[in-house]
């Protein structure tokens, strides 16, 4: 397709401005995104602050949720007019997919996707589950529009998303920390704040574009840098003591993974 479909967005906070635009750049028919603070939309999308305010003539080909999820019940019953023909794309942290199905009904196609942030660079990681009644069309229109924003992984089961969600839904938090730490220990041993935050972020961002465009396992790429007998095994040994990295990494994933099963039940 030469364009992605039309949607309608409800909702454009961090995540979903960072859909939107990656849908943006990729090309999108004319769509509506609801959300109550102003947006600059190029035309012919229009940004409606409420859903009375979307005409009824407009069919979309998927409804996109990324409002809070506390919000959720009191909107979805409002969507009705635009749900028979389109599929429902949850964003909802911490509702499954029988949660959904109790909103809009056992017929609804209906499928839970986590996106993460570098879906506004195209750059994005989305975990995504269907309900029983989505169509194989409808998996392909889902495909089409997650794959502009990113790479797609459709789980074997609901049961999966938890831990993809703490890893991946999660994961840019950890590697922001990451640098963060990166710069306050440079800044610590006495660099200067620039060169500390330059030294950081430049490292961080070359490190996974290099990790991105090979096609070696994460363990050699480390290896190929962290030589027998040089500098950096030095730091590496202590990183991979089992109680540094490899057990807090552990316990930090599990933590998520935790909170997010307990908001889906």
């Amino acid at each position: 397709m030469a364009n992605l479909p039309p949607i309608l967005l409800v909702g454009c906070g961090h995540m979903g401005h960072a859909m939107l635009h990656g849908w943006l750049k990729k090309g999108l028919d004319p769509s509506v995104i609801v959300h109550r603070h102003d947006l600059d939309l190029p035309s012919p999308h229009q940004h409606v602050r409420s859903i009375d305010e979307i005409s009824k003539d407009f069919h979309p080909k998927a409804i996109i949720l990324a409002m809070k999820p506390d919000q959720a019940t009191e909107i979805i019953p409002s969507l009705s007019p635009w749900t028979k023909n389109a599929v429902i794309l949850s964003v909802l942290g911490g509702r499954n997919l029988s949660w959904l199905k109790s909103q809009f009904g056992d017929t609804q196609a209906v499928i839970r996707v986590m996106p993460n942030t570098p879906s506004e660079l195209g750059l994005g990681m989305t975990s995504v589950v269907a309900g029983s009644t989505v169509t194989k069309e409808q998996k392909q229109l889902t495909d089409a529009l997650l794959l502009a924003i990113g790479q797609v992984a459709w789980l074997p089961t609901e049961k999966d998303m938890d831990v993809a969600t703490a890893i991946a839904g999660s994961g840019p938090a950890y590697i922001f920390l990451l640098a963060e730490l990166l710069q306050k220990v440079g800044e610590e041993k006495g660099l200067s704040k620039d060169l500390a935050r330059l030294l950081a972020r430049q490292t961080v961002v070359g490190s996974a574009a290099l990790l991105g465009k090979s096609d070696k396992e994460s363990e050699d790429l480390r290896k190929a840098v962290a030589t027998p007998g040089g500098i950096t095994e030095q730091a590496i040994n202590i990183l991979i003591e089992s109680k540094a990295w490899p057990e807090s990494l552990s316990k930090a994933i599990q933590a998520a993974a935790d909170r997010s099963k307990e908001m889906s039940s």
